[in-house]
C-alpha cells in the first residue's frame, strides 16, 4: 500500500477536466517546503481529485490556500516540448483538509473532505470510483446538504 500525507500551499488555481465517461476531476499544484529556513527547498506536487471532493476544491480552493492532502502517490517522467526530461509526482487525493483561508493564516479551518481514490481515467486508472462524501468531524454524522457552504 502506498500512502502520502503532505501539507503545503496551492500554487495555481484548480483546473476542471472531464474523463472519457464525462466525470469531472480537478488538478492543481501544491508547494511543499522541506528543510530549515536557511536551507529550505520547495517540492511541487500535482494533486488530482474527483467526485464531491473535486467539486468542493473547484469551488473553494484558490492559489495560496494552505491544505493538507492525503492520498496515493504516482511518479511519472516525460519529455517536454523543449526536449527536456521532466519527472513529476502526482498525488491522487483521498482526503483534502483546508488548513487556512490564505497563505500565512494560521487560524485554520477544520473542514475535512473524503473521496474515493481519485485516479481519473486517462491517467492509466481502471476507472473513476466515488463513495459518499464524508465530513470528518467529532460528533454526529453530517450529510453533504448539512455543510454550510
Amino acid at each position: 500500500m502506498k500512502k502520502i500525507i503532505v501539507t503545503g500551499n496551492v500554487g495555481r488555481d484548480p483546473e476542471s477536466r472531464y474523463d472519457a465517461s464525462g466525470a469531472m476531476f480537478v488538478t492543481f499544484s501544491l508547494a511543499v517546503n522541506t528543510g530549515s529556513k536557511a536551507n529550505q527547498k520547495t517540492d511541487w506536487l500535482e494533486i488530482s481529485c474527483n467526485g464531491k471532493t473535486a467539486e468542493l476544491v473547484q469551488t473553494y480552493v484558490r492559489k495560496g490556500k494552505k491544505l493538507l492532502i492525503e492520498g496515493t502517490p504516482a511518479a511519472s517522467a516525460y519529455i517536454n516540448k523543449e526536449g527536456n526530461a521532466v519527472a513529476t509526482l502526482r498525488v491522487y487525493a483521498n482526503n483534502v483538509e483546508f488548513l487556512s483561508n490564505e497563505r500565512g493564516d494560521d487560524t485554520g479551518m477544520d473542514n475535512n473532505y473524503d473521496s474515493a481514490p481519485s485516479e481519473p481515467a486517462g491517467f492509466n486508472a481502471p476507472g473513476v470510483q466515488e463513495k459518499s462524501p464524508g465530513f470528518n468531524a467529532p460528533g454526529p454524522s453530517l450529510k453533504s446538504d448539512d455543510i454550510p457552504f
